[in-house]
């Protein structure tokens, strides 16, 4: 039986199976409502809903997470729900593997005839312009099967190499991890972890509802303090961005999916660390260290920690997620290839739309390349 498409415009379409079933299909916890929808409900106010629910017969097979934004440039854009602030990593098609090639043809389908002109004004249909999605890993089969429907369906598809994460692959054993560290690594965790076993640093993992609303506001004050004392603004900076950590912290902590501990020197929070995890994986998403007691390197005590928690649960990879920041390759971390998906609808504004678009980046790219073009002669 062919899969049928159904638009999803409004959260209130969903009953509470619904939702149920698409924790079901998540792969991981960055894909779950807990998360998705907490940022939905924070960012909403910028885009339109518009996720896909797939079904065979009567059972719903796939969920396509999606939103969509109007812009200047690339008109009305599909993309992930989590996008933008959030940077939101490994996010897919919510499908399971037997249904994934028939789920990614019907979707294909779904857009391709979505985009054409239609005179059936009941016909369901999502008029888009462009399809961007990030936070899509390389190896992820599901979203590789749709780039190859969508190009069977003569849609026009970009692939690019994205910002990646880096993860570590846990062994049996904290000693063994401490054997992995070069020399200088080795003496750095034993000392950060000196100050944890010795009460130097006293560290508190959230445990209850009431401890996540007593630490939160200093756990938002370190990661500002952090990022302000660096001359950077921090995440918190965006009053959307708080609503939808906060809404999030308390949806996975009911899901007992929160990792969320503080750091304290004489009774003071010195640092936090900001986790999502499930039994297989730590996803280490966000910190914060009070910069007057970097002398004490707590960041770095929570940040080892953490880590020799997940071996001892039993965790296979500890994900410090996207960016190529240098300290990560110092804790023996391998990069995780990502790529970044553009699509451009086949009707005829949004091709011109995206000529003038890629003529723009063009023009800006053999400036900045130094080859004198666009600039003043002298």
């Amino acid at each position: 039986m062919v899969p049928s498409v159904e638009l999803i415009t409004s959260v209130e379409q969903f009953s509470p199976d619904e939702l149920d079933r698409w924790n079901e299909l998540a792969r991981n916890p960055l894909q779950r409502w807990e998360w998705l929808g907490s940022w939905w409900r924070a960012y909403q106010g910028d885009y339109r809903l518009c996720v896909l629910k797939v079904k065979r017969g009567d059972e719903i097979i796939a969920f396509v997470p999606w939103c969509l934004e109007s812009r200047v440039g690339t008109g009305k854009t599909i993309q992930f729900l989590g996008s933008g602030k959030a940077c939101t990593d490994h996010l897919s098609l919510l499908v399971a593997d037997d249904d994934i090639d028939d789920v990614c043809a019907a979707v294909a389908r779904w857009l391709a005839h979505s985009a054409a002109p239609t005179e059936n004004a009941d016909e369901q249909r999502l008029l888009w312009d462009s399809i961007e999605l990030i936070g899509v890993d390389r190896s992820d089969r599901t979203m590789n099967r749709l780039i190859e429907a969508m190009r069977r369906e003569n849609l026009e598809v970009d692939v690019a190499d994205g910002l990646g994460c880096y993860a570590i692959d846990l062994p049996a054993s904290w000693d063994e991890y401490v054997r992995m560290r070069s020399k200088s690594g080795r003496r750095e965790v034993r000392q950060s972890l000196k100050n944890i076993d010795t009460g130097t640093i006293q560290v508190e993992r959230v445990e209850t509802p009431q401890q996540l609303d007593a630490v939160w506001d200093s756990f938002v004050s370190l990661h500002q303090r952090r990022r302000h004392a660096s001359g950077t603004t921090g995440c918190f900076d965006h009053p959307h961005f708080d609503v939808f950590l906060r809404d999030a912290a308390s949806a996975l902590f009911d899901a007992g999916m929160l990792e969320l501990i503080i750091a304290s020197h004489d009774g003071v929070p010195v640092a936090a660390h900001f986790a999502i995890a499930d039994d297989d994986r730590w996803y280490f998403y966000q910190s914060g260290m009070d910069p007057d007691a970097e002398t004490l390197r707590p960041g770095l005590s929570l940040f080892c920690q953490a880590i020799r928690s997940s071996i001892e649960t039993g965790r296979k990879t500890f994900d410090m997620m996207r960016g190529d920041e240098p300290y990560k390759l110092r804790w023996r971390a391998e990069l995780m290839p990502a790529q970044e998906i553009r699509v451009c609808s086949p009707r005829r504004s949004a091709q011109l739309r995206h000529q003038v678009v890629k003529v723009g980046l063009t023009f800006k790219n053999l400036v900045k390349s130094g080859l004198g073009i666009g600039q003043p002669q002298l």
